[in-house]
């Protein structure tokens, strides 16, 4: 909204300004004009109010010519309005898109960590197996070994 406000605040001062300076040139060429002229058949008064006539009709032109710049200039400002516009949208829907990307990947993530915490009770239950693999293997290596003593002493004492 400032941006309007200020647009249509320089907008009017570019045309006051205009104004006035196409009332001061108007002047002078009129003042001008007059002192050259030549009364044909009217007396000075009709050459006066010819000359207040001619400077109001170029007046008028250097004012329809400004207001043709600003329209103008207020055309490229809509334009660009508008092009501000389209590339503010298009980065919401950037960052509409970047949240919903940041979102699947935070549920990937929680998937993610259930998946290791079952890893982890997995490997504790093989730990588990492990451990009682080496105690029963401990136990049967044992039994061997004294089998083969006793079958070893047995075989001598023969």
């Amino acid at each position: 909204m400032t941006a309007r406000k200020l647009a249509l605040v320089a907008c009017l001062l570019l045309a006051t300004a205009a104004v006035v300076r196409a009332q001061e040139e108007g002047t002078a060429r009129a003042r001008g004009r007059a002192a050259r002229a030549r009364p044909a058949a009217g007396s000075k008064q009709a050459a006066e109010e010819h000359a207040l006539l001619y400077q109001v009709a170029e007046a008028q032109r250097g004012l329809g010519e400004q207001m043709q710049q600003l329209k103008e200039q207020l055309d490229v400002l809509h334009g660009e309005q508008a092009t501000r516009a389209d590339e503010q949208t298009a980065l919401v829907e950037e960052v509409k898109g970047l949240r919903e990307e940041v979102k699947g990947l935070y549920v990937e993530i929680s998937g993610v960590k259930q998946q290791i915490d079952a890893l982890k009770e997995d490997i504790a239950g093989v730990d588990s197996n492990v451990s009682s693999f080496r105690t029963f293997s401990g136990f049967f290596i044992a039994v061997m070994i004294l089998l083969l003593v006793v079958t070893f002493v047995l075989t001598i004492l023969r």
